[in-house]
């Protein structure tokens, strides 16, 4: 399956600077955050439906492309040492199975991902890398107890307050050398009872969700502080968090795990 550019609602100046069809093997010529932005448009009994483009997981990515990235935050990274900071960097940990981040955000499909604005790239934002930190700490550390979390110093000085920064800076997590990419399907068993048409019932027939996933992807995780401790402290527990909690949605069915 191609996309055909003059099917896509998109407008008129966009479209005229794209071929009348994307086909697989062009894919890398072009943002794979626009790309992702066309869906497969077709009609279905009498209606409009869209769909996510089966082709998308086969998206050819510029290794070269990628290993630049690395390198120009490797570049910032050496910045912020310069400035008098300690960094640590989680570098070999691969994706144990799959992730996707930001599924439930705004986008003219029904499902979508977090692509960084300017790249066009999945990536981790570091607010994502930090949060589920904080969170790990809450659940394991304090028995699921907010409250009595953010009255102990250390924890306090790591992730901040409402009237204080932290001490401790969680930078955006980019793939290294490869993007792999894969679809995958919801299949909702009571769609009009999820649309508040009906009761649940066992005769309404599954609609599945496609929605796009990465999996086996390596990532390189970075953190930043003036304490050593501090630094020493949150690295750790990044470390719990991605390999026995996740990040991103679906988290309990496995997804965002990481491994190495």
């Amino acid at each position: 399956m191609s996309i055909n550019i003059s099917n896509q609602y998109i407008p008129c100046d966009t479209k005229n600077l794209l071929p009348r069809k994307i086909e697989q093997n062009e894919f890398k010529n072009y943002n794979f955050a626009l790309i992702y932005r066309l869906p497969n448009i077709f009609i279905e009994k009498g209606q409009i439906k869209i769909r996510i483009n089966e082709k998308i997981e086969k998206f050819n990515w510029d290794r070269e492309f990628i290993k630049n990235l690395t390198k120009r935050l490797e570049r910032s990274i050496q910045g912020v040492k310069e400035l008098g900071y300690e960094v640590k960097k989680i570098d070999n940990l691969t994706l144990s199975w799959r992730m996707v981040i930001g599924l439930g955000a705004s986008h003219p499909q029904e499902t979508s991902m977090t692509l960084h604005h300017i790249y066009g790239i999945p990536y981790i934002p570091g607010c994502a890398v930090k949060g589920v930190t904080r969170h790990w700490v809450i659940l394991t550390k304090f028995e699921n107890d907010e409250k009595k979390a953010e009255q102990d110093n250390d924890f306090q000085k790591i992730f901040g307050t409402q009237e204080k920064q932290g001490e401790v800076i969680f930078f955006d997590a980019y793939p290294v050398d490869e993007i792999k990419l894969k679809l995958d399907i919801m299949n909702p068993h009571y769609p009009k009872y999820y649309s508040g048409e009906q009761p649940p019932a066992d005769w309404q027939t599954p609609v599945p969700i496609y929605f796009l996933t990465v999996e086996k992807t390596k990532f390189n995780f970075y953190l930043a502080s003036r304490d050593k401790n501090l630094l020493n402290n949150a690295e750790k527990y990044l470390k719990e968090a991605l390999k026995s909690y996740g990040i991103g949605a679906k988290t309990s069915l496995g997804y965002g795990i990481f491994e190495g």
